[in-house]
């Protein structure tokens, strides 16, 4: 049972956490993409005016008219009519945890909205975020159970209100056992079964 629970134990969940900061001061209105965590981030402008600052803008004045919401560290910021997308590199699956979520521009007197779109296992799965503009010019968590067993997840504005801010999404996937595991989990019920083979064949004998 120790074997079994050895071998097992590799096929945890391997959390990452996407916080921008690699990518600290990028910005424009073209596709783009980078690696993070072996998950590949994805943004798509929706609309000729949708572009990206990857930033904390409150250390560059003048980027948000008249100010973005910020939580001291980088953060993806989508304008206007635009989406990220997120998957794994080598393509496989994995789940959604939570991610901290704001309102990209502040004093404008709109709320935070945010389609979330995965696509798994079990099909299309869709989550909608809102908050009013009290809550939406700082950044909130977000926890979430549906989004698992998926092979990507696209963010999108709502279609009042699109822009939004991200920042610590964390994802989990799950690992793959390695070649000795499997060795050790076929030995461990190896030895399962000769015990209770033997158990047995001792019960017959009397």
């Amino acid at each position: 049972m120790i074997a079994i629970a050895a071998a097992l134990s590799t096929n945890a969940a391997v959390a990452a956490t996407i916080d921008f900061e690699s990518q600290y001061g990028g910005y424009g209105y073209s596709d783009y993409s980078f690696i993070e965590d072996g998950f590949r981030v994805s943004y798509s402008p929706i609309s000729p005016f949708g572009f990206y600052i990857v930033d904390d803008p409150a250390d560059h004045l003048g980027m948000c008219s008249p100010a973005c919401a910020s939580n001291g560290t980088t953060a993806f910021y989508s304008f206007n009519e635009s989406s990220v997308t997120i998957d794994l590199e080598n393509k496989g699956l994995f789940s959604l945890t939570s991610l901290d979520a704001a309102k990209t521009f502040l004093g404008d007197g709109r709320p935070l909205t945010m389609t979330l779109t995965a696509m798994g296992v079990n099909g299309v799965i869709t989550n909608t975020i809102f908050l009013e503009e009290n809550l939406a010019e700082t950044f909130s968590n977000f926890n979430f159970k549906d989004f698992v067993n998926i092979s990507s997840l696209t963010i999108t504005g709502g279609q009042d209100f699109p822009e939004f801010a991200i920042d610590n999404v964390v994802l989990a996937t799950a690992e793959v056992p390695e070649p000795a595991s499997w060795a050790t989990l076929i030995a461990g019920l190896g030895i399962i079964c000769g015990v209770r083979r033997r158990r047995l064949s001792n019960g017959l004998a009397r």
